[in-house]
C-alpha cells in the first residue's frame, strides 16, 4: 500500500486583499513525482510557502505522513521537512560543497570537523545517486546544474522526504535539464517525493507520475500518466494560433545578413533574416545566449565575421553604436532587468529614444504625443506613474511596445517565455507578432522551443556553436533534438 506523504483538504488561504488558495485539494505519495502546471501564477507562491511552513489558514487541513500539521483551528508556525530548489541558490557561495551539504544544517553540533570523513560520506552519496560533483569545489564556482545537484544532496542530508522543484527550465541548459530530471527520477526510486512545478505541459509530462493543473488558486484537473497528452490538456489551454493575415516578407533590400560570425562559442555561423520574419536559434547550451548578447552590445569583439544591415556593414569594433537603436535585445527575466521601477511608465517607454533620434533629451511635449499615439493600444496604463501597480501583461506591454516605438531593424529576444504562465505566454506571442507586423526582424534565442514555434518562420538548430539543421513551419514536426 502506498504511503501518503502530503494531503491538503479544502484549504482556503487569504491575505487582507485576496483569497490565494480557494478550496485547494491535493495529495501525493512516497516515491511519486507530482507535476503542477500553473495556468496562471495565482496562488503558487502561497502554496509552496504553506507546504514548507504551517502558517495560519482560513479553512481546511494539511497532513504530512498522515499527521495533522496545520488546520483552521490551529497553526503553530512550525517548519515541515520540505526542501525547495528554485532559481535562487540557498548555498553559501564562499564555502565548499561539503561545508554547505553537511555543516550548515540544523542539528549539526560537532566542534571538531573532520573534512576527510565528510568528504568520504559525500562521495558515497554521490556514488549512490550516480552524479559527479567535486566536494572541495567552492560554491560560487559551480554551474547552475551543479548548484542544483548540491541542493539535492543538502536535502538528503537534512532528512527531507519531500522536495519541491520550482521552475528550473530557464536557468539550465537543455542537456543539464535532462540530466537533472534523470536525477529526480533516481530520487523518486529511493522513495523521495517530488513536486515538480513548471509552466508548460511539454516540460512536465515526461517526468511525472501524475500532473495537476492549477488555476486561480485551485486544482481544476488531475491527469494520470496514461492521460498525459496534448489532446487531454487542450481544453485547458489558450489557442496560440495567429488569426491575422500572413505577414508578407519585404524586399531583399530589408534583409539582414550575418556572415561567418565567430565568437568564443559560435563557429562561422551564417544566416539571413528578412524584415518581419522570426527565426528561432535553438541551442541546448546557454553559451549561445551569452555570446550573442555580448557581441551585439559591444562587450565582446567578434573573432571573425560581419553583420550587414540594410546594405551597410556594421563596424564589429563599434557595435555599441547600433545597440539600442538599430539592434535591440530583450533580455531574459526582462521584467527585472529592463524596467526602472522608480520611473513612470512614459519615462520607461521613452528610454533609449534619445539615442534613436539623436536628441539630447525627450521633451514633455514629445512624451505626451507618444502617450496619445499608443493610448488606443495600451489604454490608461500608458499614464501610470508607479510600475509596481501594474500586472505582468502591462509590464510586458511596456517592454515590447518600447521596441515597437524604437523601431529597430532587428530585435533579439532571450528566452521570452521564462517564468511566464499560460496567459502571459499567450500575450508575449501576441506582442512578438505585433513587432513582426511592423517589419521588425525577430530572433529568439532559446534553450527550449516550447511556444517559440507559434511565432517562428524558421528554426535553426545549433550544436557546438555551428548550424546543423534548418527547419520551416511545414517541417517543424520533424525537429529532432539529440540527447
Amino acid at each position: 500500500m502506498k504511503k501518503e506523504i502530503l494531503r491538503m483538504e479544502n484549504v482556503i488561504s487569504e491575505d487582507p486583499n485576496m483569497t490565494n488558495l480557494d478550496n485547494f485539494n491535493i495529495h501525493m505519495f512516497q516515491g511519486e513525482i507530482l507535476g503542477l502546471i500553473g495556468v496562471n501564477d495565482y496562488g503558487k507562491d502561497v502554496l509552496v510557502n504553506l507546504i514548507c511552513k504551517n502558517t495560519p489558514i482560513k479553512f481546511g487541513r494539511i497532513y504530512f505522513s498522515n499527521v495533522l500539521v496545520n488546520s483552521y483551528h490551529y497553526s503553530d508556525g512550525s517548519d515541515n521537512k520540505v526542501y525547495v530548489i528554485d532559481q535562487e541558490s540557498k548555498l553559501i557561495n564562499d564555502l565548499t560543497v561539503t561545508d554547505n551539504v553537511f555543516v550548515l544544517r540544523k542539528g549539526f553540533k560537532k566542534y571538531i570537523i573532520s573534512e576527510k570523513v565528510l568528504g568520504i560520506q559525500l562521495n558515497q552519496l554521490l556514488k549512490e545517486l550516480e552524479v559527479t560533483l567535486e566536494p572541495k569545489a567552492v560554491c560560487m564556482d559551480l554551474t547552475e546544474y551543479e548548484r542544483c545537484v548540491a541542493e539535492v544532496l543538502k536535502a538528503v542530508i537534512q532528512g527531507v522526504r519531500l522536495i519541491i522543484v520550482n521552475d528550473l527550465s530557464n536557468i539550465l541548459s537543455a542537456d543539464d535539464f535532462q540530466n537533472f530530471k534523470k536525477l529526480l527520477i533516481k530520487m523518486a526510486k529511493k522513495n523521495y517525493s517530488i513536486i515538480y512545478i513548471g509552466n508548460h505541459h511539454e516540460e512536465i509530462f515526461p517526468i511525472c507520475d501524475r500532473a495537476v493543473l492549477m488555476q486561480d488558486g485551485r486544482i481544476i484537473k488531475v491527469l494520470d500518466k496514461k492521460e498525459m497528452s496534448d489532446e487531454k490538456i487542450l481544453p485547458y489551454t489558450i489557442s496560440l494560433k495567429d488569426t491575422q493575415p500572413a505577414i508578407k516578407n519585404k524586399d531583399n533590400k530589408d534583409t539582414i545578413y550575418f556572415h561567418n560570425i565567430s565568437t568564443s562559442y559560435l563557429n562561422k555561423v551564417s544566416f539571413s533574416i528578412q524584415a518581419g520574419e522570426c527565426i528561432v536559434l535553438y541551442d541546448k547550451s546557454s553559451k549561445l545566449q551569452l555570446d550573442t548578447v555580448n557581441f551585439l552590445s559591444g562587450e565582446q569583439e567578434l573573432a571573425s565575421g560581419v553583420i550587414e544591415l540594410g546594405h551597410k556593414i556594421l563596424n564589429p569594433k563599434k557595435m555599441y553604436r547600433y545597440f539600442g537603436s538599430e539592434i535591440v535585445v530583450i533580455g531574459e527575466d526582462a521584467l527585472s532587468s529592463m524596467l526602472f521601477y522608480d520611473m513612470s511608465y512614459i519615462n520607461n517607454f521613452c528610454f533609449l529614444l534619445d539615442k534613436k533620434t539623436n536628441r539630447s533629451n525627450i521633451t514633455e511635449k514629445v512624451k505626451r504625443s507618444i502617450q496619445l499615439e499608443y493610448y488606443k493600444e495600451l489604454g490608461n496604463e500608458v499614464y501610470a506613474n508607479d510600475l509596481r501597480e501594474l500586472d505582468k501583461k502591462s509590464l510586458y506591454n511596456l517592454i515590447y511596445y518600447r521596441v515597437h516605438l524604437l523601431n529597430p531593424k532587428i530585435v533579439f529576444v532571450v528566452q521570452p517565455f521564462s517564468n511566464a504562465d499560460m496567459y502571459v505566454r499567450s500575450h508575449i506571442i501576441h506582442l512578438i507578432r505585433i513587432l513582426k507586423r511592423k517589419g521588425i526582424a525577430v530572433v529568439i534565442l532559446a534553450v527550449s522551443i516550447s511556444d517559440s514555434l507559434y511565432v517562428a518562420d524558421r528554426l535553426l538548430l545549433l550544436e557546438e556553436g555551428t548550424i546543423k539543421e534548418e527547419y520551416f513551419p511545414d517541417t517543424f514536426s520533424q525537429i529532432r533534438i539529440s540527447d
